[in-house]
């Protein structure tokens, strides 16, 4: 599986080409059903290249537009490595292909921009979140969704909580040694054991303070790795044995941490599938509240104060071209074929793709994303109010795109 982030998202979301060629497919991971995946992947390949013909483009130039993806077939070690869906991005100066935890709907695009909002359930809000995974013998960070979860490599995360308490601790052999050189016991040894209850590992009450005070420093490491790596608002659920998590708690510093309910128990004794299973039971509900707290808003503004909220597509493809979305909700598996042109605040709207169309409602997703709005694509059933597209507004005007054509 390969990671994709925010950052992966927005550079894709910047390009923009005379030809962009988005492919979403869902993989099967099972060896018996291998071939379903290249057969899927060669149609796609087979639809985009009668898509460019329709378009005039040569064959050779298609042979070469699509020589990387032709070339994927013959990689077995990439379909190995498969998770539920695969996105791939071509234009005739690059490729990117992704192999993701989504069972993306079959679908081939050619348009002047990457068709991203099947991608935003990876990188929303409303739909993520972070678990860290506190064990002995060793610590991880996982990105998930409610589909899959996938460890975070590029996490800078310290992780031998071991060495990290026993670094500062005097081996005993050191300490009785010591003091056996320094001075002689008494007739009735009472001066070696007050000795190295001063000079060794101290009383009782120091050798149970000691670990805590430095598995805390060790977590205080931890939770600066955490906080520098995760720049949004996303839920932090903790999984690890009972004497750890507390401790965590105590240090950390993340604003979204989920300290009601945690995933307790040594998480090197459960399967990442059951570690995901049970991280997803602690948050769903809460992302669920942060979902309809959006949605809340948006049905308070829309009938106290319809400037600040609308449901009029017209209204709303400028809005996000002029950076006027606060919060944006559009259905996932629904387009809007047609054009908008910024410069003149005109769209054109068609029943099904024509040449030069793009997909108004991806347009309206990026536009808002790449402006620093909240984007929420959501299943068409859970839209408010069952809206085909509804946004809140950061500011109230009166600006409405003039339909042409």
């Amino acid at each position: 599986m390969d990671l994709f982030n925010r950052d992966e998202l927005r550079r894709l979301a910047e390009l923009q080409d005379d030809l962009c060629i988005s492919l979403y497919m869902p993989t099967h991971r099972f060896r018996s059903d291998w071939s379903q995946n290249t057969t899927r992947f060669k149609n796609l390949l087979r639809d985009i290249r009668d898509q460019l013909r329709e378009q005039d483009y040569r064959e050779s130039e298609i042979d070469q537009i699509l020589a990387e993806g032709r070339q994927l077939l013959d990689r077995p070690g990439f379909w190995r490595g498969l998770s539920k869906g695969l996105a791939a991005f071509i234009t005739p100066e690059s490729s990117d292909f992704y192999r993701l935890p989504l069972p993306f709907d079959e679908i081939a695009i050619v348009e002047d921009r990457f068709h991203l909002k099947p991608l935003f359930p990876l990188i929303a809000a409303n739909r993520r979140f972070y678990l860290l995974a506190l064990s002995q013998n060793d610590v991880r960070l996982y990105q998930g969704t409610h589909q899959a979860i996938s460890e975070v490599e590029a996490a800078e995360i310290p992780s031998d909580i071991v060495t990290a308490v026993q670094q500062y601790e005097e081996p005993p052999e050191q300490g009785l040694q010591s003091h056996t050189q320094r001075h002689a016991p008494t007739p009735d040894g009472g001066g070696r054991d007050s000795d190295q209850m001063r000079h060794g590992h101290g009383s009782s009450e120091d050798q149970s303070r000691e670990p805590k005070d430095q598995l805390k420093r060790f977590f205080r490491r931890i939770d600066e790795s955490v906080v520098d790596y995760i720049e949004e608002d996303v839920p932090l659920v903790l999984a690890g044995v009972s004497e750890y998590l507390p401790i965590y708690q105590e240090v950390n510093s993340y604003a979204h941490l989920i300290e009601d309910d945690i995933v307790a128990g040594n998480p090197e004794h459960l399967e990442l599938p059951d570690l995901h299973e049970e991280a997803w039971e602690v948050v769903e509900s809460v992302l669920q509240d942060l979902q309809q707290e959006d949605q809340q808003r948006f049905e308070d503004l829309y009938f106290q104060n319809g400037e600040l909220a609308s449901d009029d597509f017209h209204e709303i493809i400028p809005a996000c071209a002029y950076s006027r979305v606060d919060t944006l909700f559009v259905p996932s598996g629904q387009y809007r074929w047609g054009r908008f042109d910024p410069s003149s605040n005109t769209v054109e709207v068609h029943e099904s793709q024509e040449a030069g169309d793009g997909d108004l409602l991806n347009y309206a997703a990026l536009q808002s994303y790449l402006n620093g709005a909240t984007v929420h694509v959501l299943e068409p059933e859970d839209m408010p109010g069952g809206r085909g597209v509804a946004a809140i507004f950061r500011y109230a005007a009166d600006v409405k795109a003039t339909e042409t054509g």
